[in-house]
């Protein structure tokens, strides 16, 4: 039985889980994987594990741990140090072999943390205990730019979240409230926590459409939180179509968002459909 859940972005969390890499499904069984030739095959995902990456798979927490592979072995030029080295993905990890090293520390995990830090966190983490790290990708999807959006409001950064407005800085009244309202409305909140469906993109006449379900979990500065949802609307254009390559970035061109019942599953929340 698989129970698929829809990908969601988190700008907080109440809990620390090791990231699925590919695969977004919970499987509530065990693997029924059979060994042959010094190998295990996995048909769930079509795929065998074997030799060194099988023992660092069997002594490091196995399917509980790493997951299912989700490729063969292949070779893979790092983009940390630009040697190529031969690894294999799982759903949670990827291993890499470092023929360089003894045993047991021949296998080694990619350094995902450092690649996906550097990816999306370019300035870096600070070493202050619950102080947001800097991010921001406009030019990515609509999920992205909808996860720079609250990053920017958890960070109080409200002139950067206030220019994600089409129109910014001065949008139209019913794209946003003028700035100094639009920042008054997060007087009481002390972060805010954005889930996201599935995004639907459609395009016409040079323009770029995207529509977002989304939740919103906001925590005021009492403690208490208060659940939202919704949809956004969000709009750029073609690229080589305007002179001001801001046109080119994702703005928000709308939300309708009400409450929602603290209770609410978030799962059904974000199955909501969408339009402009």
């Amino acid at each position: 039985m698989i129970k698929t859940r829809l990908r969601s972005v988190l700008l907080m969390g109440a809990g620390v889980l090791l990231g699925i890499l590919v695969s977004v499904a919970w499987r509530t069984h065990e693997p029924s994987a059979q060994a042959q030739n010094g190998c295990q095959n996995f048909p769930q995902t079509g795929h065998k594990l074997c030799g060194s990456f099988l023992s660092y798979w069997n002594a490091h927490g196995g399917l509980a741990q790493n997951g299912y592979p989700i490729s063969e072995e292949f070779v893979e030029t790092s983009d940390l140090n630009g040697k190529p080295y031969t690894v294999q993905y799982f759903e949670r990890a990827v291993f890499e072999h470092h023929p360089e090293n003894r045993p047991p520390n021949d296998v080694l995990l990619s350094q995902l943390g450092t690649y996906l830090g550097k990816q999306n966190y370019p300035m870096g983490f600070s070493n202050v205990a619950g102080q947001e790290p800097f991010y921001e990708i406009r030019d990515g999807t609509p999920e992205q730019a909808l996860k720079s959006y609250y990053n920017a409001i958890n960070r109080k950064e409200y002139e950067r979240a206030y220019g994600y407005f089409q129109g910014a800085p001065n949008p139209p009244a019913n794209v946003a409230p003028p700035y100094q309202q639009f920042v008054a409305g997060y007087a009481d909140t002390a972060s805010v926590a954005l889930a996201v469906g599935k995004a639907s993109v459609d395009a016409g006449a040079g323009n770029i459409y995207a529509t977002v379900p989304v939740v919103i979990t906001a925590k005021r500065t009492d403690g208490s939180t208060v659940l939202f949802s919704g949809c956004y609307t969000l709009h750029h254009i073609n690229k080589g179509i305007s002179s001001n390559p801001n046109d080119e970035l994702w703005s928000i061109q709308g939300a309708k968002l009400t409450s929602a019942p603290a209770n609410a599953s978030v799962d059904q929340l974000l199955a909501q459909p969408c339009s402009r």
